[in-house]
């Protein structure tokens, strides 16, 4: 199946929402990961629009450079998105679509994203990940429309 810069655009889209619609719910596992995977997909939007043919994984630092975004976008949103890609990066893992929720939980607290947080800490992390998704969402696609014309 060949997906098109468009596709992966709107599949970040899709994405973000159905990540909004689990946290909603209380599967606070899936809407991290689909967080992700929206942020992956706008990343790779861009990407495809300035390569034919490209292989980066699920690393986002690569797909970030690879996708050009932070040469167009203003200083300011530089700086949004990279402390929203900061919360991303620690708190997502494109593996975790393999992983049970233990294992997640486990996971998340050995890297310490549980401290400090009154009340249910997945929750917060799960709020935290899925607002940076949504804030590097913003940036690009505000900037992908007035790319298009």
């Amino acid at each position: 199946m060949k997906i098109s810069s468009e596709h992966y655009f709107k599949a970040s889209q899709d994405r973000i929402k159905e990540a909004r619609k689990l946290h909603n719910s209380g599967n606070y596992v899936g809407s991290i990961y689909l967080s992700g995977v929206s942020v992956e997909c706008l990343l790779r939007a861009y990407a495809s629009k300035n390569m034919d043919d490209f292989d980066l994984r699920h690393d986002l630092t690569l797909l970030l450079r690879a996708s050009g975004i932070l040469e167009v976008i203003s200083v300011s949103q530089r700086r949004n998105i990279s402390a929203a890609l900061g919360n991303i990066w620690s708190g997502w893992k494109n593996n975790y679509r393999y992983a049970p929720e233990e294992l997640i939980r486990a996971e998340l607290k050995k890297l310490k994203l549980d401290r400090g947080i009154k009340g249910d800490w997945l929750k917060f992390n799960s709020m935290t990940v899925l607002d940076s998704a949504l804030t590097v969402l913003s940036i690009g696609v505000k900037k992908w429309k007035t790319l298009k014309k």
